[in-house]
């Protein structure tokens, strides 16, 4: 998986689209541009160009932030929302594994997130591996 969130965080790039382009070309993991309200930097959605809002974990599996501040509880709808439309459905709430994957590929450390994908056994291979990473470099 690439790195995370490049400190300060990225200016968006590429064309203006629609939020909804944005967010479809982020669950399907292409170049997409950004939106008055969304823009993927490495695996990450970003609501506002500041505050994770999802994080693609793998080919149909998203992580999505369960614990948005409440200004941007539509942004979590319309992420969802794209999800919904791209086949994906929510697998596991507030999944134990989401908080090591988001510390480790963005470096949140009280963040909270459901895990959604098209199928469950890809999804949590997904975030296993996702989560093994972080484990892995504490060991070490």
């Amino acid at each position: 998986m690439p790195e995370g969130l490049a400190p300060p965080f990225i200016e968006p790039t590429g064309p203006r689209f629609t939020d909804i382009a944005v967010l479809r070309a982020f669950v399907r993991g292409v170049p997409a541009g950004y939106s008055a309200r969304f823009h993927v930097e490495r695996p990450a959605l970003l609501a506002e160009r500041t505050v994770a809002a999802a994080l693609r974990i793998g080919s149909g599996a998203v992580l999505v932030r369960a614990d948005l501040p409440d200004d941007l509880r539509h942004c979590k709808r319309l992420v969802e929302g794209a999800l919904a439309v791209e086949r994906l459905t929510s697998l596991d709430e507030d999944t134990l594994l989401g908080l090591p994957a988001a510390l480790h590929l963005l470096g949140l450390r009280l963040s909270s997130w459901d895990l959604w994908g098209i199928d469950i056994d890809n999804a949590f291979s997904a975030l296993r591996a996702a989560a093994v990473v972080e484990v892995r470099s504490v060991l070490e």
